[in-house]
């Protein structure tokens, strides 16, 4: 992609976050966006065709407050594991991010849904992270119930 081609996109996708209501700033290597001022912020990263909407759920002084972070990537695990449309990235110096990955050719005009994804992700699991930075690893059912899900019963 050439550096016109990604000001273009750029342009594209703050145009189309702003019409859905979301506060654009550009930043150095893309967009931050944000549903205001006391609201947490997404990074929208282009690479190379692909675009990265990120994040951070976990700063860096979130994580140095918990003792041992073995829990907290048990969590991130089991969370993974669920196939929740997106992934988890950490970073020692940045902390701990919700990041989705869009292919090349996306539509600019699903971003907005991205971030709402993200928002839906984050806001289900946030009292089980929580919990795993006090050092206790969610069951199976702590799960279901941060997603409103029953668990299925086997048939006979």
């Amino acid at each position: 992609m050439t550096p016109d081609q990604e000001a273009a996109l750029l342009d594209n996708l703050a145009s189309v976050c702003r019409e859905a209501g979301y506060v654009v700033e550009a930043i150095d290597r893309g967009l931050e966006v944000s549903g205001g001022e006391d609201e947490g912020a997404f990074y929208l990263l282009p690479d190379h065709g692909w675009l990265q909407a990120r994040c951070l759920v976990l700063a860096p002084e979130d994580l140095n407050e918990a003792r041992d972070l073995t829990a907290l990537f048990e969590t991130v695990a089991r969370a993974q594991f669920r196939l929740i449309g997106c992934r988890f990235g950490y970073d020692a110096e940045t902390g701990l991010w919700l990041v989705e990955d869009l292919y090349p050719g996306f539509e600019a005009a699903r971003v907005p849904a991205v971030l709402e994804q993200l928002t839906f992700i984050w806001d289900a699991l946030e009292d089980l992270f929580e919990a795993a930075l006090a050092g206790t690893v969610p069951g199976e059912d702590a799960f279901d119930a941060a997603f409103d899900l029953e668990a299925a019963t086997p048939t006979h």
